[in-house]
């Protein structure tokens, strides 16, 4: 890609775009929370609320889901967006995006972050415009979907037939992988085969993903050209196949990517203009955040766009590079290439989003990204077949069975190979510059002035921000968290050591706490009350430490003229002298707390 792209109208245009709608971020323009006089029905049990339908139904471990634009409250008005989780107990496959709906259950404003990795529910819902969720014991429908709805509509009712297909006929989670390599709708996988494919790194082909509309268009494309029809209707039925299946699958950042500049290579190529990859991904990108700008801030919007780029940039000097090798071995090498450049541009963005990244998924890729592609058009076809043969399904329930039972399998697999994937602690916004400015400085090569001055940017950054830490660095941090009945603490040293005291019960949480803090092994743990031998079992298969200490309780240690102190009656203490910051159990009552000593005095963060 020549670097004067970055130079045309509509490049800037969308840079300038991005960097006003972060600076709005950061000054919490995005957030979604209610007024003042609405916070009184925080909690409040059998509230009525009307309002429409505006997502497509989704499904996770706690139920069953939609976001609703709610109108009125007890018959006030209530212009507020909610995710409702519907009830259990009954069938939701009539309910379509547009319908007006009358709710009734728990209301409740969403939930911080309580400890380091714990799921940050506040966040999630912000970065959806959406500030109430809804509990609901019953939901009423009151009406069908208006006009300008029933694309939309439409889309859903076809989306859950194609699903509702695969639960009739598979069980529970060779339906669930069938879903996500079809649709994007995963749905809660059970534990060990989902640990699979994240660990294979195909977590990307069960989840939207831009590849599934490439497949529909492509698909469309191959059959309008196999029936003689010319440019114009091959392109305007591709982008009407592409479309409608992009608005069944719920119109993420992802499918709309793919559809924008699928849409605008096919116009541009049949108009004769340079139909270069960058301009098609820069349109697509200021068409989506013009439409909803804070798709911006989703993981699905980033990751997409982070791994196009990486693409685009290298791949055209990485093909160029080979003229000579039989066309076997290129189409091998470039899907190797792209394997790797799209783990290259993701890393971070898995880091920050789940806490782990996958090493296998370079080799998993070249495999299972084209096999996809088939298992998605033998999951299209057999529905089809179903909707015209109905005595048809039990002989594709088969066939679908072992595909999903061959794409866990095969996860398994590369998930099962050496080092296949680590744990991995959350990038800060530093960390995330520098990392980008190297990878950059790569991928533009051989463009060696543009190279060396990212380079040299980045390694600038590192050196200024690891000298800035070293000087700022406290000689203890104890961060406190709030895992009642226990409160862990882990207590980390200049020279490095780490101790975790009375890591309780809830195994999984310390875990996810020690990841963010980028810890895998300790010093020492340290027992001031009984530990169950469960607990310790869990605890020794995620992490590593050298000497487990019991001790009487209360116990402290002293940092300088700062005491810490465990395990007594009144919770975790820090005191110089005689002076208790009484400040950290009302703290602890909220979430974690960290606390920093240099000796002398000791701070709250």
């Amino acid at each position: 890609m020549p670097l004067n792209y970055l130079r045309r109208p509509l490049s800037v245009v969308l840079v300038v775009y991005i960097c006003i709608l972060a600076v709005l971020h950061c000054r919490g323009y995005f957030k979604a929370d209610p007024p003042e006089e609405l916070r009184r029905f925080n909690r409040l049990a059998g509230v009525l609320i009307q309002g429409r339908v505006v997502s497509p139904r989704k499904e996770d471990f706690r139920g069953q889901k939609v976001f609703v634009r709610a109108k009125t409250l007890l018959g006030r008005p209530f212009k507020q967006k909610l995710l409702v989780y519907l009830p259990r107990d009954s069938d939701w496959r009539s309910l379509r995006p547009g319908m007006t709906v009358e709710l009734e259950g728990l209301l409740r404003l969403p939930r911080r972050a309580r400890n380091p990795g714990e799921f940050d529910e506040k966040a999630f819902m912000d970065d959806r415009g959406a500030s109430w969720i809804l509990k609901a014991e019953s939901v009423k429908i009151l009406g069908p979907a208006p006009l300008l709805w029933l694309p939309k509509a439409w889309a859903e009712g076809a989306r859950q037939s194609w699903q509702g297909f695969f639960e009739r006929v598979l069980p529970k989670d060779e339906a669930c992988v069938l879903s996500g390599l079809t649709m994007g709708f995963k749905g809660p996988l059970r534990r060990e085969w989902n640990r699979s494919v994240q660990d294979a790194g195909a977590m990307h082909i069960l989840v939207p993903s831009g590849a599934k509309v490439a497949f529909v268009m492509l698909g469309v494309v191959l059959l309008a050209t196999l029936l003689g029809l010319r440019p114009i209707p091959r392109l305007i039925l591709a982008v009407t196949a592409g479309g409608f299946y992009t608005l069944m699958v719920g119109a993420e950042a992802p499918y709309t990517r793919a559809l924008w500049a699928g849409a605008a290579l096919g116009l541009c190529r049949i108009l004769g203009r340079d139909s270069g990859s960058f301009q098609a991904i820069t349109l697509a990108a200021l068409l989506t955040l013009l439409w909803e700008p804070r798709e911006l801030f989703s993981a699905g919007f980033q990751m997409t766009y982070a791994a196009v780029i990486g693409l685009v940039i290298a791949m055209p000097r990485l093909q160029a590079a080979a003229p000579g090798l039989p066309r076997w071995l290129r189409g091998l090498a470039g899907a190797a290439a792209v394997s790797v450049l799209v783990q290259v541009m993701l890393w971070p963005l898995f880091a920050n989003t789940f806490g782990r990244g996958s090493l296998a998924g370079v080799l998993a890729n070249i495999v299972l990204v084209p096999a996809s592609g088939l298992m998605m058009a033998c999951g299209l076809a057999a529905w089809l077949a179903a909707l015209l043969v109905p005595a048809s399904a039990p002989c594709s329930a088969r066939a679908l069975g072992l595909l999903a039972r061959g794409f866990v399998g095969a996860c398994r697999f590369f998930a099962g190979l050496p080092c296949a994937a680590m744990d991995l602690p959350p990038m800060s916004s530093h960390a995330l510059l520098i990392y980008y400015l190297l990878v950059f400085a790569l991928l533009v090569l051989p463009r060696r002035r543009a190279a060396l001055a990212l380079a040299a940017a980045g390694l600038c950054l590192w050196t200024s921000t690891a000298l800035a830490g070293r000087w700022a660095a406290p000689s203890v941090r104890v961060l406190l968290l709030r895992l009642p009945p226990a409160h862990p603490a882990v207590v980390t040293f200049a020279d490095g050591r780490v101790w975790l005291v009375d890591p309780g019960t809830k195994v999984s949480a310390v875990l996810k706490a020690l990841r963010c803090q980028g810890i895998k092994t300790l010093d020492q743990v340290i027992l001031t009350k009984p530990w169950p031998a469960r607990a310790e079992a869990r605890l020794r298969r995620g992490l590593a430490w050298r000497q487990e200490r019991q001790v009487m309780a209360p116990w402290s240690f002293n940092d300088g003229e700062v005491r810490f102190e465990f395990g007594g009656p009144e919770g975790p203490r820090v005191l110089r002298g005689e002076a208790q910051y009484s400040i950290i159990p009302g703290r602890l009552k909220v979430r974690a707390v960290e606390v920093a000593s240099d000796g002398r005095r000791a701070e709250i963060r």
